[in-house]
């Protein structure tokens, strides 16, 4: 017998886990990733008769995300706050890990206001 209790907590973890990777994605990335699942759900909803219970499910779920993540970047100071937040950083990768940061401040700047908190 399957549990849905369980099966809730575990669907609402992978959630939660996927919208805090998304979050954490340097802001191109991010644009790239709501611009694929958007045009997913876009897809769904203008062949809807065509699609399957299951494909209706995971544009449902796409649709959900979507909305986590942008709720939180609207949440953001400015674009690129959560650039790898929640993240452990190998530091084997340190000097790409600054090199590439480095190109995320320049491609989406900190604004003046908030320079010394993110220092």
């Amino acid at each position: 017998m399957i549990d849905t209790n369980d099966l809730e907590v575990k669907f609402k973890l992978c959630t939660s886990f996927i919208v805090k990777e998304v979050i954490a994605l340097d802001p191109l990335a991010r644009r790239q990733w709501l611009f694929t699942y958007k045009g997913i759900i876009q897809y769904a909803d203008s062949h809807g008769s065509e699609l399957t219970q299951e494909q209706k499910v995971g544009a449902n779920i796409y649709r959900d995300l979507i909305k986590q993540v942008e709720e939180l970047i609207k949440e953001e100071d400015f674009e690129g706050q959560n650039y790898n937040a929640y993240k452990s950083r190998d530091p084997d990768y340190e000097t790409i890990y600054k090199k590439r940061l480095k190109q995320i401040r320049e491609d989406f700047p900190i604004p003046d206001q908030f320079k010394e908190r993110t220092s």
